[in-house]
């Protein structure tokens, strides 16, 4: 990573914090459940927020983003809406800054992390939603057709 941190040290302070981090990205995937595409029940957003936190802790392993970008894509394809997606960033930032406190010296590696998993995986969501729109869209069409041959 370039600084004195490794990965595998920052990977072990957020592993000594995980279920505090499945908590709170439930928390937020609770908070922001109606603006979802998809109703999820409250059992399947604590699944999504456990995956959620073990796709982060396995990024800070391999620094893979294009599995943060399939991760992504998923999770638009799914129905999870821009407000829940945007929450659980704003989540693992929050549950980073406060892992690397009091020892800041750790925060610029983690930092470097989230930013980097959050951009790919924030790129991936974009691009579901699009093929979710661009999907919708052709189905549309094709029903509007269907309806204008009937006449």
């Amino acid at each position: 990573m370039g600084n004195e941190i490794g990965a595998q040290d920052l990977y072990q302070r957020l592993q000594a914090h995980r279920e505090a981090l499945v908590a709170r990205m439930r928390a937020a995937l609770e908070e922001h459940a109606f603006s979802n595409r998809a109703l999820f029940p409250p059992r399947q957003l604590a699944q999504i927020a456990q995956e959620e936190t073990e796709a982060f802790l396995a990024f800070l392993c391999s620094e893979d983003e294009e599995a943060a970008r399939q991760r992504g894509r998923h999770l638009a394809i799914t129905g999870l809406g821009p407000r829940s997606i945007l929450a659980l960033t704003e989540t693992l930032r929050q549950t980073g800054w406060e892992t690397t406190n009091p020892d800041v010296d750790a925060w610029p590696a983690l930092h470097q992390s989230i930013g980097r998993y959050t951009g790919a995986l924030l790129e991936g969501y974009m691009a579901g939603r699009e093929e979710s729109i661009l999907t919708q869209q052709e189905q549309t069409r094709q029903a509007l057709l269907r309806a204008l041959q009937k006449q």
